[in-house]
Parts: C-alpha cells; sequence; structure tokens
C-alpha cells in the first residue's frame, strides 16, 4: 500500500509541519511497500489530483488502459490498437510486395507505382498507420489523381487488393477501398482489325527501318508472327525455336493441360528459316531462342521488342497501328469463317467471356455469312409451307367439308329466322 505526501522545500513556510502536511506547493512524493517490496519515488508533479491517478497506475499497471481496438486481442493499451495490430504504411507496403513476389513483372511494376502514389498522398495528410486510412481519405487520393476512368479502375483494384490483405493480417477492421464506386459503364477500348491493305504496309515497312538487314528481317519475322499466331509481343520476343516444328507452332497448354498448336504459314516459316542469329548468342546451337540471346532479363528482350515494331508502325504510316491490333484481326478472321468463341479463346488464350466482350467485332465477313445462314433458313421454311399446303388440300379433297355450326340445325337457336321447324323438317 501506498501513501502521497508532499517532501518539503527548504523555502517552504510550513517544513517545520512535517511530511503529513499537504496544503502547499511542494513535490509531492509517494511511499509504502507493493507486493513485499519497498517503493519510494516522486510523482513528478505537485498537483495532487494528478498525483493520485499517478499512484494508480503504479500500484496498478492496468489502470487507465483499455483493450486493443482489435475483436478478439485481449492486450491493454491507453489507446487504439496494440503494436501487433498496428502498421505504418510504408512497412505494410514493403509486407504486402513481399507476400506477392510470385506475380509477374508487369503487375508487381503496376502495384507498385499505385502504391507509391498511394503512400505519398497520405504522408502528406499527416496518416501514420494503415488504421487511420478511411473512406474520405480514399476519395480524396482519387479526385488529386490525374488519370482516366479506365486507369483508375485498374487502381482501385491494386487498392481494394492491398487493403483485403491488411484485413486479412489483422491490421484494419474494414476495407474501405471496397466502398469506393468502381466507374461505370466503361466502354472496351476501341481496337479495330487490321485491314488487309493495313497489313501488307506494316510488312512493307520492315525494309524500310534499321541500319541493316539484321534489323529488316527481325522486323519482319515479328510482324509475321504477330499476324498468323496472334501471340503477345512478350511472347514473340522470348520465342523458343523448339516450339516450331514440323510446320506447328506450339501457341500455349490450355487449361485442362492439352497443347495448342497452330499449322506455320509459309511466309513465316521463310521468315524464320533466315532469320538471324541474335547478337551476342554466340553460335546457332548454343542460342535457345529467336530473338532473344539469352543474356539479362527477359523485361530488356520484350522492351527491344517493342521498339522494333513502334519503328515499324510509323514507317507504315498506318494510324493507331500497335500489335494488339493483330490479336483482334485473326480473332475476326476466325469467327467470319463460322468458327466458335470457344475456338477463338483457345487459338488467343484467353476465355470465351473476353473474347465476346473485347474480340467479337463486327465485320463485312460475319455479316455476310449471317446474311446467307437467314437465307438459306428462309428458303428451307418456304420449301415446308409448300409442302404442308400441299398435304392440306389433300385432305380437304378428301374430307370434302367441314362441320360448322351452320351446318348442324339442331345447334340452331330456338329464336333463329329458320327455327326449330326447319330442324324438323330437315330431319324428316
Amino acid at each position: 500500500m501506498l501513501s502521497l505526501w508532499r517532501r518539503h522545500e527548504r523555502k517552504c513556510p510550513k517544513r517545520s509541519k512535517g511530511r503529513n502536511w499537504i496544503k502547499c506547493q511542494c513535490p509531492i512524493w509517494c511511499d509504502g511497500d507493493i507486493d513485499g517490496k519497498r517503493v519510494r519515488q516522486s510523482m513528478n508533479t505537485r498537483d495532487w489530483a494528478r498525483a493520485t491517478r499517478n499512484l494508480a497506475r503504479i500500484e496498478d499497471p492496468a489502470y487507465g488502459l483499455r483493450e486493443c481496438a482489435q475483436p478478439g486481442c485481449t492486450e491493454l493499451v491507453a489507446r487504439g490498437r496494440c503494436p501487433r495490430h498496428t502498421r505504418a504504411i510504408s512497412a505494410a507496403i514493403e509486407s504486402y510486395h513481399s507476400a506477392h513476389q510470385d506475380a509477374s513483372w508487369g503487375t508487381r511494376t503496376s502495384r507498385k507505382a499505385t502504391l507509391r502514389n498511394l503512400e505519398a498522398f497520405l504522408v502528406g495528410r499527416g496518416t501514420a498507420t494503415v488504421d487511420q486510412v478511411d473512406l474520405e481519405a480514399l476519395n480524396a487520393f482519387r479526385s488529386v489523381r490525374g488519370i482516366g476512368a479506365r486507369t483508375w479502375t485498374k487502381e482501385l483494384g491494386t487498392l481494394r487488393h492491398f487493403f483485403r490483405f491488411c484485413l486479412d493480417n489483422e491490421w484494419i477492421l474494414r476495407s474501405w477501398a471496397d466502398k469506393v464506386q468502381m466507374p461505370k459503364n466503361l466502354k472496351p477500348a476501341d481496337r479495330e482489325p487490321y485491314e488487309p491493305n493495313e497489313v501488307a504496309k506494316i510488312i512493307a515497312a520492315c525494309d524500310a527501318i534499321g541500319r541493316s538487314a539484321y534489323e529488316r528481317l527481325r522486323a519482319r519475322a515479328m510482324v509475321l508472327l504477330l499476324r498468323y499466331t496472334a501471340l503477345r509481343i512478350s511472347d514473340v520476343a522470348a520465342l523458343e525455336k523448339d516450339r516450331v516444328r514440323n510446320g506447328e507452332i506450339f501457341v500455349r497448354t490450355t487449361k485442362n493441360g492439352k497443347p495448342v498448336r497452330l499449322p506455320v504459314h509459309a511466309a513465316l516459316q521463310a521468315a524464320l528459316d533466315i532469320l538471324p542469329i541474335p547478337r551476342g548468342a554466340g553460335n546457332d546451337a548454343q542460342c535457345r531462342y529467336f530473338f532473344w540471346s539469352g543474356n539479362g532479363g527477359t523485361q530488356a528482350a520484350i522492351r527491344d521488342a517493342r521498339r522494333t515494331l513502334e519503328a515499324v508502325y510509323a514507317a507504315s504510316g498506318v494510324e493507331g497501328a500497335c500489335s494488339h491490333r493483330f490479336r483482334h484481326t485473326l480473332a475476326t478472321e476466325i469467327l467470319e469463317m463460322g468458327g466458335t468463341f470457344e475456338e477463338a479463346a483457345d487459338i488467343l488464350g484467353d476465355t470465351e467471356a473476353i473474347v465476346r466482350k473485347h474480340y467479337a467485332k463486327w465485320s463485312v465477313g460475319r455479316q455476310a455469312r449471317i446474311s446467307d445462314l437467314l437465307a438459306r433458313i428462309w428458303h428451307a421454311k418456304k420449301c415446308g409451307v409448300q409442302v404442308q399446303e400441299n398435304q392440306s388440300d389433300k385432305v380437304v379433297d378428301l374430307v370434302r367439308f367441314e362441320l360448322t355450326t351452320s351446318s348442324m340445325p339442331w345447334k340452331r337457336a330456338p329464336n333463329c329466322a329458320t327455327g326449330p321447324r326447319t330442324c324438323l323438317l330437315s330431319i324428316s
């Protein structure tokens, strides 16, 4: 049990009355025993009420504390959350990136950019921990981002994924990012398929770039791969030689584990046969790839391939030319020839829903096929109707007449002009 007393100063006029005199402004001390241990220390105050509260904290360490704000946590804190359930914004972002290292390079880069902008914004607002982020802060973050609705959709997806990660780790009570409204009525980016003359211009432009035949032959092979296989530019840049054999190119493996192979077009095969060895790859036997030497990272190879194709598109003069339009071109041709969405999805490596949403472009070929289909349906129905009419005529000839109310006198009303008498006469 501890007791408070004042330790009188030398200049205190009441010093002679002893430590029990408390009606002065001398420093307050405590003295006594706690669990058999002598305690004698200063209260660091001259105010009696504050000294009483400090004394209670010494006698009971849980005095004035409350449980952590995280449900289920029994750790006592002065306010808010315990250290286990509190994370600084920078620490939470670092933990998030460490936990998702298996994502692709492009996904990781996009996430880092989005969360870097979020961290800079929140630090500027004086927000220190993730549990302090609320809906108002996220809406304010959207207002300062000078990006379009489609880009914000991607960033909002990253934010939702990040705050769900924080929620799973019990650093926050709820994910306010789920409450942020997602942009609505967004139309897919309009990517029209190439016309045949535009493809011819792009292929011809391959001979107008670079300083030597090395760059031109590589550009021509890349363009023909995009044209006849609809591969993504990342797949083209790192395409291995053993994926092309026996007149077929291995595209990808479907979800059920079965390989998907496409026939190699004659022009594409000729371009691959004369393709020079990538610089820095040594001899042909040591190089496994068509366009990449194998040195460095794949991102550098993809960057070089993208720069080469951008030079080709600029030289072609085709408006809006890009690599992704080749995927739209091949998907449109597949659907024009009567291919199903499932077949187009297998070739492109996407789902049927994605093909329907982004690649099902209306074209003259599809219109002609649908018109021919309807014409054949109408012709078949017309022939069927004529046959049915001929059959009904034969039935009428055999039956000769059809019983109706007018031909049945006994069914006539009594007040009819002919009346029952006519019925009797007809019966007799």
